[in-house]
């Protein structure tokens, strides 16, 4: 049997042409095939994207290894499928961050406000009318200065790890080396990897909004479980092997920062001696 697609020469059991990825069909067309195709088509319950997105929660290490291997047309392009993951879970997030800050910060508890206000005012008396006026001051300029900080970070926290991504690509390269994969094939791992997690973030987020705001949270968790998991599927490492090279990855991300850290400050003492000559020569 060959290929209706591209003519490659096929089993009779397969159900995926391994030359093009074009799904085999053998049975002849019916209404009940022609509702079933315009449900899955036009209305797009099967199409690239959310078959790709079911693969990836049930087998996540099956859509890599297949993608790298040469079947392309079965799952959409790990870029394409990043890009859509970051704009749906950047425009939920953006929607309702308001609403995520204002029932987070309802949420914290106020003593370690008292407790830093203390620690820089030792020796005050906490009963006086000027400590309560010095400390309402303090706790307001903290709440507002966390908002903002919170706002800042929902709102481009996924940007920041839609470009990191080739960043992220690079340290999998140098954690877990190029026997399996090269530079490019972790880069694809890692798109469709990040992709899948910012979509379960937004899930994520979107519960925290009708149950509690720290469940927010625990996406991190089950993401770097996730990440786990599939590369110790995709490279057939043991748990011993996994947990060391997830502590080797953190290690690597540790020095990343340290050197992004590193040139911040350099490239600081450089603008500020730089904006010094200027402004004395000005003078």
């Amino acid at each position: 049997m060959d290929c209706r697609n591209c003519k490659y020469k096929l089993s009779e059991q397969i159900e995926y042409c391994q030359s093009c990825g074009a799904k085999v069909i053998r049975e002849r067309i019916t209404l009940g095939q022609l509702k079933r195709d315009f449900v899955n088509d036009v209305l797009g319950l099967d199409n690239l994207f959310f078959r790709t997105l079911k693969t990836l929660t049930i087998a996540p290490y099956k859509v890599i290894l297949e993608y790298t291997s040469g079947t392309r047309k079965r799952y959409m392009n790990p870029f394409a499928f990043l890009a859509i993951a970051a704009a749906l879970a950047t425009f939920v997030i953006n929607s309702f961050s308001d609403e995520y800050v204002e029932r987070i910060n309802a949420t914290q508890d106020e003593s370690l406000y008292e407790q830093l206000f203390s620690l820089t005012n030792p020796g005050k008396d906490k009963n006086s009318i000027s400590y309560q006026e010095e400390y309402s001051k303090y706790r307001d300029s903290q709440v507002e200065l966390n908002i903002n900080i919170q706002t800042i970070l929902l709102k481009y926290f996924n940007i920041f790890v839609f470009l990191f991504t080739p960043v992220y690509a690079f340290m999998a390269f140098l954690v877990f080396g190029k026997k399996r994969f090269n530079y490019g094939e972790h880069l694809v791992a890692n798109a469709y990897i990040v992709g899948f997690a910012l979509l379960l973030g937004m899930i994520f987020f979107l519960m925290s909004l009708v149950l509690y705001p720290s469940m927010y949270m625990f996406s991190s968790i089950i993401t770097i479980s996730y990440y786990l998991i599939t590369y110790k599927k995709i490279n057939n490492l043991s748990i011993k092997d996994t947990i060391f090279r997830f502590l080797k990855f953190i290690l690597v991300c540790i020095g990343f920062i340290m050197v992004i850290g590193v040139i911040a400050i350099v490239l600081g003492i450089i603008i500020g001696i730089i904006f010094g000559i200027n402004g004395s020569l000005t003078e």
